[in-house]
């Protein structure tokens, strides 16, 4: 709606930036009608207007959707059968949604890729030209190797296809805990994590403690005799869409054809209406067979609880199964793996956060170079090497023109090579960003890139001015580095985190934190590798946020799941309800973070239940907290006295 009235992205942006996530539009207006300064933000016109419209066209359609790989299949022109419109994009979109495609009698296919896929591929790829040996997807059957078994065992799967997010790995750790390494082998892990892959999903929490506890050797039994047969494979917990068919079988006496819309119904949104009579049909059925009403309404609850996220056990099956063989080249060949999978686009993570992890792996990252990197991403032995993809505002012609000149005749020698070779594809453009990031940094024979920086404007200069190349290359003699020692020397730590930053997007000569020591040498912060000492305690810790997912209570309310990191390693944080309203305006800004909270403990899993937060650098020299955390300090601000106030 603000776009609508004309407003730009960053006037948006300042107004967003401040509100958060966790709020309705209706909520906003009516908290604005008390308190016209809201979080500190003057709502002046034309915002007044742009909120009022806005809430009231919430929950209303906002744009026609189209699925990412549904396709309909006919057997000639498909206007002959279904009305058809063009979409943005140029493509035909059926104007029936899917559920009337398929009443209409048309066959409707699901064609979806997995980039997994293309990460297995590449690091295959990298391993046969690393070490000239060639593995074959379809033999790559890791089931039972030990060191496969160890990745999530330990809860290790960044970057491993669908057991990577932070509530999966999470989970991981708690089927372990208590089981030693060979106990946990000797039992079938795969089945276990084909469980994982179907029982991760909203406001499942109740379901998965009560399965790892019942793993754990808790007692159990199905909620009525009739359903054991179905249950027992997950004790006693429905995970798979298959079981939800199977209780209205064995316990409802539903036919297969019946018992296969109840499952599909049950997974659709706005299914209330529709599943009325399937109530009723399974009531009457479980009644018919002396069930208990309390037992029926209860089943019937677990099935309702599946909310649509739950898998089909061989859906379940067939994803473990490359989960593992993800694992395998993570265990064996993690430089490689850990390449790819930044060079495919991740997963979960950002690619600061993947390499991260490859540095807490023990892998070295080196600095993107014109002659040793590639356009991917790759690894060797135990380095990863950034590739010329992750140069920021680069065309895509000068990344593939310096590969393919280097290829054909050799690498760069010196600055002046590189720029004789390629200046006709690289542009000056190009070439600035190849120096800020430090790519010809090896060929600068002893010259900063400051230095550098001037023999590209010469030579582009005199390209414009179509002089003769001996005048240019007296030009570039003139401005060696040693007849001009304003270039020569280190180049300034400072700019080259800039530069890193204005480049790559991340930071790669040092961690975000490291750059805030200063500000935080008087916090009393507890390291991320030592969090699991203080469990019951409440401590403050700080971190980089490096991934989030926001989730709704069962009473509607926002909540939040985040992911935070040091220099040491990764660690998880909740924000419940009460606690998310009053900051969820700071947790979607790039900075570093201060926490308050208890540490806790769920079956090994250690995480942090966050109180209170504040930037790192709204710490003053004392180390004591300033506004941001509910904490003053009030010695030297004189509105305070008198006032009481929490320091």
């Amino acid at each position: 709606m603000a776009k609508v009235f004309g407003l730009t992205d960053r006037e948006i942006g300042r107004v967003t930036d401040k509100i958060g996530y966790g709020w309705r539009l209706r909520d906003i207006w009516q908290e604005l009608s008390k308190n016209p300064k809201m979080r500190g933000i003057e709502f002046k016109r034309p915002w007044d207007e742009i909120l009022s419209s806005a809430a009231r066209l919430e929950d209303h359609f906002r744009h026609l959707s189209t699925h990412c790989g549904g396709l309909v299949v006919v057997p000639d022109e498909i206007r002959r059968y279904c009305p058809v419109e063009i979409s943005a994009s140029g493509l035909q979109v059926l104007q029936w949604e899917k559920d009337s495609v398929e009443e209409g009698g048309l066959v409707k296919i699901d064609i979806l890729g997995n980039r997994t896929l293309a990460v297995i591929r590449d690091t295959l790829d990298l391993v046969e030209k690393n070490y000239g040996r060639r593995i074959d997807y379809a033999d790559l059957n890791p089931i039972d190797d030990p060191e496969t078994i160890k990745i999530f065992y330990n809860g290790d799967t960044f970057g491993v296809f669908y057991f990577e997010s932070p509530a999966t790995r999470q989970v991981l750790k708690k089927v372990s805990h208590g089981l030693d390494l060979e106990r946990y082998q000797a039992m079938d892990h795969f089945h276990l994590n084909v469980v994982v892959t179907s029982i991760i999903r909203p406001a499942s929490n109740k379901d998965i403690r009560t399965w790892v506890l019942r793993l754990h050797g808790r007692p159990w039994d199905a909620p009525h005799p009739l359903l054991r047969p179905v249950l027992a494979e997950t004790l006693g917990v429905m995970v798979f869409q298959e079981q939800l068919s199977q209780a209205a079988i064995h316990m409802a006496g539903f036919g297969p054809a019946d018992a296969e819309t109840l499952r599909k119904v049950v997974n659709k949104k706005h299914r209330e209406k529709r599943l009325r009579d399937f109530y009723a049909m399974f009531v009457r059925g479980a009644r018919e067979r002396s069930v208990d009403e309390k037992v029926i309404e209860k089943v019937w609850q677990m099935m309702m609880g599946f909310d649509g996220y739950s898998f089909c056990k061989p859906h379940s099956a067939s994803y473990t199964l490359v989960a593992y063989k993800s694992a395998y080249l993570k265990a064996y060949y993690p430089a490689e793996f850990m390449a790819s999978v930044i060079s495919n686009g991740g997963g979960y993570y950002s690619t600061f956060g993947y390499l991260s992890e490859a540095k807490r792996m023990g892998l070295k990252v080196l600095p993107p170079d014109v002659n040793l990197s590639e356009i991917k991403y790759t690894g060797k032995d135990r380095s990863i090497r950034i590739g010329l993809m992750q140069l920021k505002d680069i065309s895509r012609e000068a990344k593939e023109f310096i590969v393919h000149e280097r290829e054909k005749n050799g690498p760069f020698v010196s600055m002046k090579d590189f720029l004789v070779r390629t200046w006709q594809h690289v542009r000056f453009e190009d070439t600035r960003i190849l120096i800020k990031a430090g790519c010809l940094d090896s060929i600068s024979c002893g010259a900063a890139r400051s230095g550098l920086m001037w023999q590209a404007v010469a030579f582009f200069h005199q390209k414009e001015d179509k002089r003769t190349p001996t005048l240019f290359e007296k030009t570039l003699d003139s401005i060696r580095p040693d007849n001009r020692g304003a270039y020569q020397g280190q180049y300034p730590k400072s700019l080259v985190l800039k530069y890193e930053m204005d480049t790559l997007g991340f930071y790669l000569s040092a961690h975000p934190l490291d750059l805030y020591l200063n500000k935080l040498r008087g916090v009393d912060y507890i390291r991320a590798k030592d969090m699991g000492i203080y469990v019951g305690k409440t401590i403050k810790t700080i971190g980089w946020l490096v991934t989030g997912k926001t989730v709704t209570t069962r009473k509607g309310e926002a909540m939040k799941f985040i992911s935070f990191e040091d220099q040491t390693g990764i660690y998880e944080a909740v924000f419940f309800p009460r606690v998310y309203q009053q900051y969820c305006h700071m947790l979607n800004a790039a900075r570093p973070f201060i926490l308050k909270g208890k540490v806790e403990e769920d079956l090994g899993a250690v995480s942090i239940t966050v109180d209170a937060i504040t930037f790192a650098d709204r710490v003053d020299s004392d180390g004591l907290w300033v506004s941001g955390c509910g904490l003053r300090k009030t010695s030297m601000n004189p509105y305070f006295k008198g006032k009481s106030v929490k320091a």
